[in-house]
Order: structure tokens, then C-alpha cells, then sequence
């Protein structure tokens, strides 16, 4: 009975209560962090002692979170898996165990300090399932097989920074009314993240504007259908630098330069675009008249019409002109064809 109520601390759990990652103060310690990612060993036990698995180490340090925490420790503790899922060599990892916790219990949910910790949460969540597309978006390692193979990303790219954006004035707020300089911390974790995915997507633009002529007609039509969306992020981006460009200025960051796409291309790719969609209509047209052809053509070579045939037109000039009178002629610019090339 005794045990039920103290409950006795893992050696893992006493050392994780004893860094800057659960304590109060604003700033986290990289030491702690290296620390955690080797599970916490003792000083005596370096030499003898065969380290945990990594993935282990993570499950363990999700259990051994307070269930109960001050708004600053829960950041804290969210600004780590923040960093760790930044990590070069266990990124991954730690994504995987990061999806499985469910996160600090939320009991006042109108509570603007509480929204924002699950803003922050979730966000997560999203870099968590987005691992390999924020790991490309900052190699940003964009050639023309990357525009061929990875289109889906620039679907995720985008969905993250409009996630992200609508929170703008939310975070801008929090930042102003909650004095925890933890808060301008994460500021700048978010930051990093959305600059680089902004990058990503700018750069995949601006290389098919060079080269839209050059590739594949399916690919142009994916690519081009991104220009209105990259113009609309560009004013959103530029939103959520100004809403927290004093911060910013404060921490020595320069003002980003945002790239214009020319209004005389944005022509030439839309006249482009409807060649290559009068192209396709003509095309698909001469299939459809050439499979018709085709079919007309295997009917008349069948045995079962051989046998037919004196059936069909018979020695009588009504029967031949009956039978004629029931073909459609392959070859005849009719009302159907001419609505076709309408398209």
C-alpha cells in the first residue's frame, strides 16, 4: 500500500528532475540534451555500463514526465522535443516516440497560456509526421529529379505553413502578454522551420520558371497550379516576419529578401499553359476518331459479320440503303466533332 502512493524514482527520472529541462528557469542547457539522448549514465558506470537503446531512451523520457507542470516547464519540455526532432542522426527516432505521447493534460482550455502550449503541441505533431519533408526542405538539395519524384512534398510544405500562418496573431499576442522568455525560444524554433519550408517552396518555383518548357506536361500543370499558392504564403510570410520583426531585430536577424515573380512571365507560362490544353484536346480528339475508326473496322472483318452480310443488305436496293442509313461515317465533321474542338 505504501508503494502505491511513493512511488520510487527510476534513476532516469532523478536525473531528468535535476536538469534545466524541469526547472523553472527560461533557458535550456545543451548539456542536458546530450545527456538525455545518452539516457542520463552515471560518471562510474561510462566504462562498464552498455548504453540503452536510443529508441528506449526516448520511450523512457516520455514516461518519466511530470503529469503536472508549470506553463514554463511544459514548454520547456516541448522546446526539447523541438530540438530532438531537429537532430541530424535521431531525428527520426525520436519523431516515431514523439507520436505516440499524447501530450500535457490541458484542464483550463480557455486559458490563453494553456491554448498556446497545445498551438505548440500540435504543431509538433506536425513536424513530427513531416519529418522527411522538413529534413529535404533544409538540405534544400533541389534538382530536376526532385521536381520529377517529389511533388507530394510541395503539397505538405504548403498545408504546414498555412497550418503554421493561422496562427500568426495568436503567437504575436502570446509573445506580448506572457512574460517567459522561453516563449521568444520557441519563436525562433518555429521560425527556423518556416523559413526553411518558405525556401523549399520558393526554390521548387523558381527553378520551373526557368525550366517549365523542358518538362512534362503533367508535372508543368502540378507546378504552375503552385504560383497562386507560393504568391499567396509569399504576403503570409511577410505577415509573420512583421508581426515579430522588433523580436527579431532584437536578435540580430536580417530582414529577409522576397523574391517577385515577373508579371511578363507569369504571361508567357499562361499562354504556354493553354497551347499545351489545345494540344491535349486535339490529341484526345484524333484518339477518340482513330478508336472509333478501329472498332468500325474490326466489326466489318468479324465471321459473324461475313455470315450476316447477305442477311443485312440482301439483293434488295431498300435493304443496302436501310443499312447505309444506319452508319455513322467516321470520317463526317459532324455537330459532335466540331463541339469537340470547341473544347
Amino acid at each position: 500500500m505504501f508503494n502505491m502512493f511513493f512511488k520510487q524514482q527510476t534513476e532516469f527520472e532523478r536525473a531528468l528532475s535535476n536538469t534545466s529541462i524541469l526547472n523553472n528557469k527560461p533557458s535550456l542547457s545543451i548539456v542536458d540534451l546530450k545527456q538525455l539522448m545518452q539516457g542520463f549514465p552515471q560518471q562510474p558506470q561510462l566504462m562498464c555500463r552498455t548504453p540503452q537503446p536510443i529508441k528506449k531512451t526516448f520511450q523512457t523520457f516520455f514516461q518519466a514526465l511530470p503529469e503536472k507542470a508549470s506553463f514554463c516547464v511544459k514548454l520547456k519540455v516541448l522546446a526539447t522535443c523541438h530540438v530532438l526532432l531537429e537532430d541530424g542522426i535521431h531525428g527520426q527516432q525520436f519523431s516515431e516516440s514523439f507520436l505516440i505521447w499524447n501530450g500535457f493534460q490541458i484542464k483550463e482550455k480557455n486559458q490563453d497560456k494553456e491554448k498556446f502550449v497545445q498551438m505548440y503541441y500540435e504543431m509538433l505533431q506536425r513536424f513530427a509526421n513531416g519529418f522527411d519533408l522538413l529534413r529535404i526542405a533544409k538540405l534544400q538539395q533541389i534538382n530536376s529529379s526532385t521536381l520529377t519524384n517529389d511533388c507530394i512534398y510541395y503539397y505538405k510544405a504548403i498545408n504546414l505553413l498555412n497550418h503554421i500562418f493561422s496562427y500568426s496573431q495568436f503567437i504575436k499576442q502570446i509573445y506580448e502578454t506572457v512574460q517567459e522568455l522561453i516563449v521568444g525560444e520557441i519563436l525562433l524554433l518555429i521560425w527556423n522551420d518556416v523559413i526553411a519550408t518558405y525556401l523549399f517552396i520558393e526554390k521548387i518555383i523558381f527553378q520551373f520558371l526557368v525550366e517549365y518548357q523542358l518538362i512534362q506536361i503533367s508535372l508543368f500543370f502540378q507546378l504552375n497550379g503552385l504560383i497562386p499558392e507560393f504568391i499567396r504564403l509569399t504576403s503570409q510570410i511577410k505577415i509573420f516576419y512583421e508581426l515579430n520583426k522588433n523580436f527579431f531585430i532584437e536578435k540580430q536577424f536580417k530582414s529577409p529578401t522576397w523574391k517577385i515573380i515577373d508579371s511578363k512571365l507569369l504571361q508567357d507560362i499562361e499562354k504556354y499553359s493553354q497551347q499545351l490544353k489545345l494540344q491535349q484536346a486535339k490529341d484526345r480528339l484524333i484518339k477518340k476518331q482513330c478508336s472509333k475508326v478501329s472498332s468500325l473496322s474490326t466489326f466489318y472483318s468479324t465471321p459473324q459479320h461475313q455470315t450476316a452480310k447477305s442477311f443485312l443488305f440482301g439483293n434488295t436496293t431498300f435493304g443496302y440503303v436501310k443499312r447505309l442509313s444506319t452508319l455513322n461515317d467516321p470520317f463526317d465533321n459532324n455537330e459532335e466533332m466540331t463541339q469537340c474542338y470547341k473544347i
